[in-house]
C-alpha cells in the first residue's frame, strides 16, 4: 500500500511539472547551439540547414558559405557577425538559462537586439467559485522598427503568440474622399455585391444634439476585383438618416477611392470615417456604395437611438475598436484627440494573438481645486460561452486632465486566448465624483 501510494505521489509530481522539450538541436555543442540560433533568427531555412549537417566541420562551412553570401552582412564585413554573436550571448544569459532552445525570446532578441520590455507577472485570480491560473507574460516593443512582439509563457519557455506592426512602415488600408463631380450612377442590370460593413458610434451630447461618427469599409479583395483598367476604383457613397418623426432626413454623398491600390489577396476592409451631429431621435439608416460604371454596388441598413442616449445623459461614449493607434500621419480622416492616427476597425473581430486599440470618451467628470480630473479604468474580458474570466496583460490605468471630459486610448493585447466570443467590460472609477461607470462591447477572436 505504501509503494502504491509513493506510485501515485510521483505520477501528480510528473503530470504537475513543467516538461522541458528536447529537440534535434539540444544534442549540439554550446557554441553550435548559438550559431543555429543565430541562423535560424535570421532566416528559419538556414537554421534548418544548419541542423541538417551531419558534422561540426559540415557544419562550420555552411555556417562560413552563409555569412558570405547573407543580406545581413556586407561583403567582408564582421562586425555584424560578431554584433549577432555578442546579441546571442546576452539572449543566452538573459532568456536561455532554463529552456534556451525552445524560448521563442531568444531568436527574437538575436534578430532585433534589446528591446523595450513590459514583463507581466499575474497571481491566481480568484472570482466566486472559479480560480484563474494566469501564465506570465511579456510584451517586447521596438519603437524605431514599428513592430511588437508578445510572449505567453508556456511550460518551460516563452512562446511567441502574437506580432503587430506600426509606424510610418505601416499603412492602413482606407477609403479617400476625392472630387468628383459626377452624380450616382444607376446599378448594372447584375451589379458584384460589395461587402459593404458600417458601425455606428455614439460620442458627446450637447443638449438634445449627439454627435455621431459613421465608419464603414469594403473589402480590399472586393475593390480589386471592381473592372477600371489601370485606374482606381472610384465608389459613390450616400449616407442618410431618417428619423421615426416627421423630421426631414440628414443625408450626405461623397466618391471615395482606395487609398492604397487593393491587394486582391487582402480581406482586410479599407475604411473610412464620417461625423455628424443629430437631434436626438431614433433613425433609420441606410449607407450606400456603388462604383462609378455601376458595375458594384451594396446597400446596408441599421438602427441609431439617440432618445434612450441622451435620458440617460450617458457619462460614458459608445466604445471605438481600432486596428491602428499611432503618431504616424496618414490621412485627416484618421487624426483625432492628439493622436496622428486612430484607424477604427468597424467589425470587432481580431485573429488570436492580434493587438486592437480601444477608443472611448468620459463625461462630466469630477474635479479637484485645480479643475483637474482624476479617474481609474479597468479591463475585464470575458468569455461569452463559458462566463469564464480571461486575463490580459491590460493594467489598470490612472486618467488625469483638465476639464470635466477624458479621452481614454488602451491598447489591448489578446495573447493566447483561445478563439471565440469575448465580451468588454471597462470599468471606470471617478475619484473626484466617487462614483462607477462602466461599458461593454462585444468582439471576436478566429483563428490565425
Amino acid at each position: 500500500m505504501r509503494f502504491t501510494h509513493l506510485l501515485l505521489a510521483l505520477v501528480l509530481v510528473l503530470a504537475c511539472s513543467q516538461v522541458k522539450r528536447l529537440t534535434s538541436a539540444d544534442r549540439l555543442g554550446p557554441d553550435d547551439k548559438l550559431q543555429y540560433l543565430i541562423l535560424a533568427s535570421l532566416n528559419p531555412n538556414a537554421g534548418v540547414q544548419y541542423l541538417s549537417e551531419p558534422t561540426a566541420a559540415a557544419r562550420s562551412a555552411y555556417s562560413s558559405w552563409f555569412w558570405r553570401n547573407s543580406q545581413f552582412v556586407a561583403g567582408k564585413d564582421t562586425a555584424a557577425q560578431k554584433l549577432y554573436w555578442q546579441r546571442a550571448l546576452e539572449a543566452k544569459n538573459f532568456f536561455g538559462t532554463i529552456d534556451l532552445m525552445n524560448d521563442e525570446r531568444v531568436k527574437t532578441y538575436i534578430r532585433y537586439g534589446p528591446p523595450h520590455r513590459e514583463a507581466y507577472q499575474p497571481k491566481p485570480v480568484q472570482h466566486e467559485t472559479l480560480r484563474i491560473v494566469v501564465n506570465p507574460a511579456e510584451i517586447w516593443t521596438y519603437e524605431n522598427l514599428g513592430r511588437q512582439f508578445d510572449f505567453v509563457k508556456t511550460g518551460t519557455a516563452y512562446k511567441l503568440v502574437g506580432e503587430s506592426r506600426f509606424g510610418p512602415n505601416i499603412i492602413a488600408p482606407s477609403l479617400e474622399q476625392v472630387d468628383f463631380s459626377q452624380p450616382a450612377p444607376e446599378p448594372a442590370a447584375q451589379p458584384i455585391p460589395l461587402d459593404l460593413k458600417f458601425a455606428l458610434i455614439r460620442l458627446e451630447q450637447h443638449n438634445d444634439t449627439v454627435e455621431v461618427e459613421l465608419h464603414y469599409g469594403i473589402p480590399q479583395n472586393q475593390l480589386a476585383q471592381i473592372p477600371t483598367g489601370n485606374l482606381l476604383p472610384l465608389i459613390h457613397i450616400y449616407m442618410e438618416f431618417k428619423p421615426h418623426t416627421n423630421s426631414s432626413p440628414v443625408s450626405r454623398c461623397l466618391w471615395v477611392t482606395p487609398g492604397i491600390t487593393p491587394d486582391s489577396s487582402d480581406n482586410r476592409l479599407a475604411v473610412a470615417r464620417e461625423v455628424f451631429h443629430l437631434h436626438a431621435d431614433v433613425y433609420t439608416v441606410s449607407v450606400q456604395a456603388i462604383s462609378s460604371e455601376g458595375s458594384a454596388e451594396c446597400t446596408q441598413t441599421g438602427k441609431l437611438n439617440l432618445l434612450d442616449y441622451v435620458k440617460k445623459a450617458q457619462p460614458i461614449s459608445d466604445i471605438v475598436f481600432c486596428s491602428l493607434a499611432d503618431s504616424t500621419f496618414q490621412a485627416v480622416q484618421f487624426e483625432r484627440l492628439g493622436w496622428r492616427r486612430l484607424v477604427p476597425m468597424i467589425v470587432p473581430k481580431v485573429r488570436s494573438g492580434q493587438t486592437f486599440y480601444l477608443l472611448y470618451e468620459l463625461y462630466n467628470l469630477g474635479l479637484d481645486q485645480e479643475a483637474w480630473h482624476r479617474a481609474e479604468a479597468r479591463y475585464e474580458i470575458i468569455e461569452q460561452t463559458t462566463r469564464q474570466f480571461a486575463i490580459v496583460p491590460t493594467p489598470a490605468k490612472f486618467i488625469s486632465g483638465p476639464g470635466s471630459e477624458a479621452v481614454v486610448v488602451e491598447r489591448v493585447h489578446t495573447m493566447d486566448l483561445r478563439p471565440g466570443d469575448y465580451l468588454l467590460v471597462a470599468r471606470i472609477h471617478d475619484l473626484e465624483k466617487k462614483r462607477d461607470i462602466s461599458l461593454t462591447a462585444r468582439f471576436r477572436i478566429v483563428p490565425r
